[in-house]
């Protein structure tokens, strides 16, 4: 199967595993308190997980120089994002600025690297996370607050993701294999990202006014600057850049046409945006990516492979 084949697929579970976080919440399953325990659990602890185990593999020079580059890149994408932005967002738009910037590399983006290209896709996808990470916690909360002075080196470093990459690259550049009981246990969590993600974002639709979800003209158009516009865009930068090997290029196109991140709604919601809004927007794009997705990462891998 392509490519593209893979990732409708994987899209559709997604989407059937939202329906059922839906459910949940329409039958009194899961209330807000506990929604917020699965998005704290996911945070803190099953995204460090898989980070740490991805880099649980044979050292390779080229591998890490790969990881370097790939965070790199990662920070030049972010960065052509920032650009056109401010070209055809508002400055007082923050929310919509937050969403086009930000795709949902963790909860979306790790699940499609992982079907794929497999765990070592996963290791180099943590290098754009890396650097996702540390512009959220920085450009990110400014872009949302406003206020300069949330912004810190200890919240940018001393965050679960960055905090579970740096354990997985010190275990790799030791290599440092951790004992099978214990890697299968870790990889077993791992495996709980995607469908908790996606009963969390379940929540969300079930907690949302449907109609003002999908009848929004300028949640349509931001979801089409992340799903199209600045993806095409970053595939330009990729196909100008020397760099050759398809894997990376590959990583970098799912992380760049990724929905929206779910972080919009929750950091809209902790720094004083309108959390509803941002839930609505993570809600719209994460629909439509079933059908941009394929579309896009078909256009990229015909652009890599030329």
């Amino acid at each position: 199967m392509n490519v593209s084949g893979i990732i409708s697929e994987q899209l559709g579970i997604m989407f059937l595993l939202i329906l059922f976080g839906y459910l949940l919440v329409k039958k009194e399953v899961l209330d807000t308190s506990v929604t917020k325990q699965i998005a704290s659990m996911l945070t803190t602890y099953i995204t460090p997980t898989i980070l740490i185990m991805s880099f649980q593999q044979d050292y390779e020079w080229a591998q890490l120089k790969g990881l370097f580059i790939t965070m790199g890149t990662g920070f030049l994408l972010i960065g052509s994002r920032i650009a056109v932005n401010r070209l055809v967002l508002k400055k007082e738009e923050r929310i919509d600025r937050y969403a086009a910037i930000f795709s949902n590399s963790a909860f979306v983006g790790i699940p499609l690297v992982m079907a794929v290209l497999g765990y070592e896709g996963v290791f180099y996808m943590t290098a754009y996370m890396t650097a996702t990470t540390l512009s959220q916690w920085t450009y990110g909360i400014y872009t949302l607050s406003g206020d300069r002075n949330l912004i810190t080196p200890r919240k940018a470093i001393f965050n679960p993701a960055t905090i579970g990459a740096i354990i997985g690259l010190t275990l790799y550049v030791l290599q440092i294999k951790l004992p099978f009981v214990v890697s299968e246990a870790l990889y077993t969590i791992g495996n709980l990202n995607t469908p908790l993600a996606m009963v969390l974002l379940g929540s969300y639709v079930a907690r949302s006014k449907l109609l003002e979800v999908f009848t929004s003209l300028k949640a349509y158009w931001v979801s089409l600057l992340r799903l199209v516009i600045l993806p095409i865009v970053g595939l330009g930068i990729l196909w100008l850049l020397p760099i050759d090997d398809y894997l990376i290029l590959m990583v970098l196109s799912i992380a760049s046409c990724a929905p929206i991140a779910v972080n919009t709604a929750l950091f809209s919601q902790i720094y004083g945006g309108d959390y509803e809004y941002g839930a609505r927007l993570v809600i719209l794009s994460t629909s439509l990516s079933i059908i941009t997705m394929p579309l896009i990462l078909m256009l990229s891998d015909f652009v890599f492979k030329l």
